[in-house]
């Protein structure tokens, strides 16, 4: 709309006071983009007088190839990979996002094919599910596929929960092991108890040396059945 058609020698108080108020957000609205951009870029901008013409200046310089775009698109939907990293329900919906952009580029792409991608690109744990998507002469569509893939990926997280607790509480089992040659309690002998030559060593012991005890004789009579400080001769 042109200032001439916004302002007129018959417009009343109101119309200027509107018309004021749209000049202060309008020079305001210049003032930020032309702030926001370094000077190289600026002086490639043409001037313009209303904000919205200047942004629109601003679109046409950065204007994409819809042809690059187009292929940019299709290289992404065709190569996404799901890592983990997200949800199973997200990266979907990220593939399905990604068709919707190629739709507005005039690329339509099917459902069906959608569907066909999106499992390809899951991991080898989701080789069950594509196994009976592919064994059936039903057709999910991509709302069925989020729902069935989200709840196969929540039975997989229960699953390795169990297998996590189970090997902790395995671990958490102490065994005791008695190398004591004193009797157990409620056995004939304490020669039961005194592991035999052959037997093989416990582990972490083979590099052990066992000191021999040395017996020390009298100094008067070199007997060995007592020290000095007990002989009576």
């Amino acid at each position: 709309m042109k200032r001439s058609h916004l302002l007129t020698e018959e417009s009343t108080a109101e119309q200027k006071a509107k018309f004021e108020k749209w000049q202060k957000s309008n020079r305001r609205g210049l003032l930020i983009m032309k702030k926001a951009m370094t000077e190289t870029v600026r002086a490639g901008i043409p001037t313009c007088d209303k904000a919205k013409d200047f942004l629109e200046v601003i679109g046409e310089k950065f204007k994409e190839s819809e042809k690059a775009e187009t292929g940019n698109f299709l290289t992404s939907l065709t190569t996404m990979k799901f890592d983990g990293t997200t949800s199973v329900r997200e990266h979907i919906l990220k593939m399905v996002d990604t068709a919707g952009k190629l739709k507005q580029l005039e690329v339509p792409v099917s459902d069906q094919f959608l569907v066909h991608m999106a499992l390809n690109s899951l991991p080898a744990r989701f080789r069950q599910l594509k196994a009976s998507y592919n064994t059936q002469k039903e057709k999910w569509d991509i709302n069925d596929l989020i729902s069935i893939c989200a709840q196969e990926e929540e039975r997989q997280k229960n699953e390795k929960s169990e297998e996590v607790n189970l090997v902790h509480a395995t671990k958490g089992k102490k065994v005791a092991f008695s190398f004591s040659s004193k009797p157990i309690k409620g056995s004939s002998s304490a020669a039961s108890n005194v592991p035999s030559k052959n037997a093989n060593p416990p582990r972490g012991g083979h590099n052990l040396n066992v000191k021999k005890t040395e017996l020390k004789a009298c100094f008067f009579c070199k007997k060995t059945d007592h020290l000095r400080k007990n002989c009576e001769g």
